[in-house]
């Protein structure tokens, strides 16, 4: 919801709001009134709302307060309840007043649903004005209202915000669980088809939480619906998540193409917000692909653009922007006054994945300036933060899992209870005459085969998870060397049918048998899980880590260069290096050496693959430790 509306009006005393526009002459008759502004207010809060355009919306608003009947005090209560939700409100603030005010005047008149739908309006525009999780506590407000079924619909969109607020804060499986609850609640209220914005949330959790195979599919079949009706604003805003989801993983000249696309889209049809979005996109990926003169001339436009629509809700991300070309400028002293003016705004959105990002590029300019201990604390609560954002991130694609088989098995058997619903009338119908005994037999077989089933479904998940649990390495929680190698081979196969690069790491922590001969065999241990906890928080979701000796991993990246797994080697082994084991002995460092390898277009074996990267280990070793060799 965008705010605004024209200051003047909420000068207005409030009982000349509800009277003044329909006593200045004749008037129709209050009845007909009455039934014509029912009727419009059933299209602003009704099903057609969700595919209305922000522009229809609006004149839509403008009619209903055109049709308010003079001194209906009922009506006036609910027109409040929508009207603020208006884009007219370009002020956060007084649209914040407007809502407590609508919010006050439900409540007198005993409305839940307007105050349900008052409230989420005061939701919004805390969010605007005070960060995302502010806004929270307030939409769980509106479900505990709406909890006893009043208005499906209206709880739908509140389970939908909801959400959307999960999803950004890093609650990926709860966002899911809500959105779930959302198509349920928009099927009760009648409305069959998916809602597009809902099935853009779930698209835009699944990039979140890494898989991007499933976001990219949920874009990309929502981007030809959009097109197919015409809805131009959401083709923008799908646009602008997939450059996302390009930048993400790894990609900046294709999310560069995607964010010019959503530019132009906007712009053709005067969608201002998000070819204000458009543009923060374009010049992350600018700043990305290493042009900081024309991300800063990008970035100066962005933030003209929401001056413009007196929209604060992205300074974070300009301040922070801002300060990563003017690093890649080499001016970092400038740089680190933008990333100071960020950081008290991305810690009070609560949105950690940027409070990584901001300690990353507030450590490289400290680092880049000689403040060497400085950027060690910088990068210290960078690595912490990433190590809790995978750990998370790995949690909560389990507890998708988990919820996902919950969701399928739910419908399954509500479909199975249907069709024996429909079995059951038919044959009371056509055998009446059949004694109970008969239908006792029917019920106890039909029993038995659904007891069969359950415990034959239980055993195979049972021995699934036996059989995973032999591929992994008790000790550090990698997996073992038959687990990687699997999954090497794996990765090999569709790299070769599909074309795409595919590179292996092999990595030996140096003098690993001296820290087990000084400190003992159980710090050696401690030393290994540390340091796979340390590397799986720098490697994405889909990049398996497999220990296949003592103090040997590898490292398998799919759709990924030599060039582009060196960057990762490096970066593997800083994450090393800046371990510390304080509680074995604070003079105690690991050091890693690193081979790479990247698959040729020949067929080759995964063993000589292997071999390739074993050899470009020894090299490291003979060269004198701590380095990546290829």
């Amino acid at each position: 919801m965008k705010a605004g509306l024209l200051a003047a009006l909420l000068a207005w005393p409030l009982a000349a709001f509800a009277t003044t526009a329909w006593h200045a002459g004749a008037v129709e008759p209050t009845s007909t009134r009455a039934a014509a502004f029912d009727s419009t207010l059933q299209k602003v809060v009704g099903p057609e709302s969700l595919e209305t355009s922000t522009a229809a919306y609006d004149a839509d608003l403008e009619r209903l307060r055109a049709l308010l009947p003079a001194g209906d005090i009922a009506r006036e209560v609910r027109f409040r309840s929508v009207y603020c939700g208006s884009t007219k409100w370009k002020d956060p603030k007084q649209g914040l007043a407007y809502s407590d005010e609508a919010l006050k005047r439900a409540r007198d008149a005993r409305d839940a649903v307007s105050e349900a739908r008052s409230m989420l309006c005061r939701a919004t525009y805390i969010m605007l004005i005070s960060g995302s999780q502010r806004g929270l506590p307030e939409v769980e407000k509106v479900i505990a209202l709406l909890g006893d079924g009043q208005d499906q619909q209206l709880l739908a969109e509140a389970l939908e915000l909801r959400g959307d607020i999960l999803s950004l804060l890093g609650e990926q499986a709860k966002a899911m669980l809500d959105f779930q609850r959302a198509r349920a609640a928009y099927r009760g209220a009648g409305i069959d088809k998916e809602v597009e914005p809902l099935m853009l949330s779930i698209a835009v959790a699944y990039r979140r939480m890494g898989d991007w195979p499933q976001a990219q599919r949920h874009f990309t079949a929502a981007a030809k619906r959009m097109q197919d009706k015409g809805d131009w604003e959401s083709v923008a805003t799908n646009l602008i998540q997939l450059g996302f989801l390009h930048g993400e993983s790894g990609a900046p000249d294709k999310a560069l193409a995607v964010f010019r696309e959503a530019e132009r889209v906007a712009i053709d049809h005067d969608d201002a917000f998000s070819v204000n979005a458009a543009r923060l996109g374009i010049a992350e990926s600018q700043v990305a692909l290493g042009q900081p003169d024309t991300a800063m001339a990008t970035l100066q436009m962005a933030r003209s653009g929401f001056a413009a629509a007196h929209d604060n809700a992205s300074e974070d991300m300009l301040l922070m922007l801002t300060g990563q070309a003017l690093a890649r400028q080499g001016r970092h002293q400038e740089a680190l006054l933008r990333y100071r003016e960020a950081l008290p705004l991305v810690q009070q959105d609560g949105n950690e994945r940027y409070l990584a990002m901001l300690f990353k590029a507030q450590a490289a300019s400290k680092e880049a300036l000689g403040q060497a201990q400085a950027a060690l604390a910088d990068y210290k609560s960078y690595n912490d933060l990433q190590m809790k954002l995978q750990g998370k991130m790995r949690l909560e694609q389990s507890r998708m899992l988990e919820y996902e088989y919950e969701i399928r098995r739910r419908d399954f058997e509500n479909r199975q209870l249907r069709a024996e619903a429909e079995v059951k009338q038919q044959e009371v119908a056509a055998l009446e005459a059949v004694r109970r005994w008969q239908w006792l037999a029917i019920a106890l077989g039909l029993l038995l085969v659904a007891l069969l089933a359950s415990m034959a479904w239980r055993q195979w998940r049972r021995s699934r998870r036996l059989r995973d649990l032999t591929l992994l390495d008790p000790l550090t929680g990698a997996a073992n060397r038959p687990g990687i190698e699997r999954e090497a081979s794996r990765a090999l196969n569709a790299a070769q049918q599909s074309g795409t690069p595919l590179s292996l790491l092999m990595l030996d922590l140096d003098h690993f048998k001296a820290i087990n001969d000084r400190y003992g065999h159980a710090a050696g241990d401690k030393v290994l899980r540390a340091t796979t906890a340390a590397w799986q928080a720098q490697l994405r979701g889909r990049d398996p880590l497999g220990r296949v000796g003592g103090e040997e991993f590898v490292v398998v990246c799919p759709d990924t260069s030599l060039e582009q797994a060196l960057v990762v080697a490096n970066r593997l082994r800083e994450a090393a290096n800046l371990l510390r084991f304080d509680d074995i002995d604070p003079a105690l460092r690991v050091s890693v050496s690193i081979g790479a390898a990247q698959s040729r277009k020949a067929e080759e074996s995964c063993d000589a693959l292997l071999d390739r990267a074993d050899a470009a280990l020894y090299r490291a070793k003979q060269q004198g430790r701590d380095r990546v060799e290829s």
